[in-house]
């Protein structure tokens, strides 16, 4: 009761400060249009699930199953990119600390954040159920709504997958290493490990997929197994069987629940590398005690009857002070230099950059330049390509995220001269990491993939500083381009 009695206020106060957002009404929008799309019409040249040349009756179990499917895929990779924020909010707000001066335990604060992240993914789910059964009247090709067969997937499949991914996103705050864009790749890395090695494991999908299978396999014995999941293209339209739905035996029931454990098992790690807001307050403290005393020691005043600055350096006393008249002051020079605001903005971008970062670009630079394209093309590229993913997605929301966005917008020509060198800067980048594919391309005469090249130098800047721009977080270029990737370079 204890426990339950302290998380339970950070869950609902977290929670509450997470509905009040804008991107949570978005999120919502986008769950309800992909469960729109999760059941396609019967004309649509399109499909999410099918079995060879067959599809389920749009009944309660298939819309049900399918959706729930597609829901814990879609869930799975965007909803831990959603609620990946909470300790990170808490910290740069100032209420982390306020938190560190309390009595509250470690374990106690993170399970209320496990409990709003797993509450965010629940009402996302929920909405995506009412949104099926309204799927199921529109679609029209069976009538009779049975609840338990439509919602039963959503609860037993859906709901124990987002409580692990919930206490990943919680686990993954917990490390500073784990907390920015490498720890949002190597989760996307992770995601697609679970989809490609789904089809061997007891959890997920397998369960009502298999259950699918045996029931065509008793209704067409010329049936071979095999199933396809995604965003399908249909060559020719599809036949039509009925399935009536998983038998949900005690055995599939405790396999499901043991995710829980699974997500308690995380949170449990996480309780252990989590250090608190304590080190961050002192830091802090330090740091405000080091400038108020540089503010003592010398204290700038402008007398205005006199025209003069009072500049309070000189060798003696502290009382003694040095005028300095303001006509003889050096007037401000101001640059027009674009190449300078292109170098400046290239600096911020690669400072943290480390020497082991430049090391791995140089390797690939020369392993791209070095080998024949055939050769480098299905695995040096998508490793080129993707690594500097991090400096990328600081475009566009890097003024935002250290407070500096008011000063910048107030510079001359903002939007076309600041916001063109942040997106030169990204080009310059492209090119350079991508430099040894261009070159051997040349070499060779390959115009074809030089093409192709070129509009990746050009995309890549222009979504990132677009997705900083819009969403002021570096997470949304990180996942739109981990998808790009995933989908192009490495397939």
């Amino acid at each position: 009761m204890g426990l339950l009695r302290t998380s339970y206020p950070v869950a609902r106060a977290d929670l509450l400060e997470r509905i009040r957002q804008y991107s949570f009404l978005i999120m919502l929008g986008i769950a309800m249009m992909a469960a729109y799309f999760f059941v396609p019409p019967a004309e649509a040249g399109y499909v999410t699930l099918y079995f060879e040349e067959y599809r389920g009756v749009y009944n309660s179990a298939w819309i049900g199953g399918s959706v729930a499917i597609s829901t814990t895929l879609f869930l799975g990779l965007f909803g831990f990119y959603l609620v990946k924020n909470s300790i990170q909010r808490d910290e740069r707000s100032g209420v982390g600390q306020l938190i560190a001066s309390t009595s509250i335990k470690k374990r106690h604060y993170l399970i209320g954040k496990w409990m709003s992240n797993f509450a965010v993914l629940s009402i996302i789910v929920g909405v995506i159920i009412l949104v099926s059964i309204i799927m199921q009247v529109v679609r029209g090709e069976e009538m009779r709504i049975e609840l338990w067969p439509l919602v039963s997937p959503f609860l037993i499949l859906a709901l124990p997958t987002m409580s692990v991914v919930a206490a990943l996103a919680v686990l993954f705050e917990t490390r500073q290493a784990w907390n920015g864009g490498w720890g949002n790749a190597l989760y996307f890395a992770l995601f697609i490990a679970y989809v490609l090695g789904s089809s061997n494991m007891p959890f997920g999908p397998t369960i009502i997929m298999s259950s699918m299978v045996k029931e065509l396999a008793s209704i067409h014995p010329g049936f071979t197994g095999s199933s396809s999941l995604g965003i399908l293209v249909l060559d020719a339209p599809l036949k039509l069987f009925e399935w009536n739905g998983v038998e949900w035996t005690p055995a599939i029931l405790l396999q499901q629940l043991s995710l829980l454990l699974v997500a308690l098992l995380l949170l449990l790690a996480a309780a252990l590398l989590f250090h608190g807001f304590r080190n961050s307050s002192g830091m802090e403290r330090q740091r405000r005690q080091k400038s108020a005393e540089g503010l003592a020691l010398a204290e700038p005043s402008i007398d205005l009857d006199h025209t003069s600055v009072d500049l309070g350096i000189d060798d003696g006393p502290l009382d003694s002070h040095a005028s300095v008249s303001v006509s003889s002051l050096t007037p401000v020079t101001i640059r027009h230099s674009f190449l300078s605001l292109v170098y400046a903005e290239w600096r911020l971008m690669m400072k943290s950059a480390s020497l082991g970062w430049y090391t791995v670009a140089g390797a690939l630079f020369v392993l791209c330049l070095s080998f024949p394209v055939s050769t480098s093309q299905s695995m040096i590229w998508p490793l080129a390509w993707i690594w500097p993913l991090v400096l990328w997605s600081g475009m566009g929301c890097r003024e935002t995220r250290y407070q500096t966005q008011y000063l910048v917008a107030s510079s001359p020509r903002y939007a076309t001269r600041q916001l063109l060198a942040v997106w030169g800067s990204g080009f310059v980048l492209a090119c350079l990491s991508g430099g040894g594919m261009a070159l051997r391309m040349i070499f060779e005469g390959d115009m074809a993939h030089f093409m192709d090249w070129s509009s990746a130098v050009l995309l890549i800047p222009s979504l990132s500083l677009a997705s900083g721009v819009l969403t002021k977080s570096n997470r949304t270029f990180e996942v739109l381009y981990m998808i790009i990737w995933y989908l192009g370079p490495l397939n």
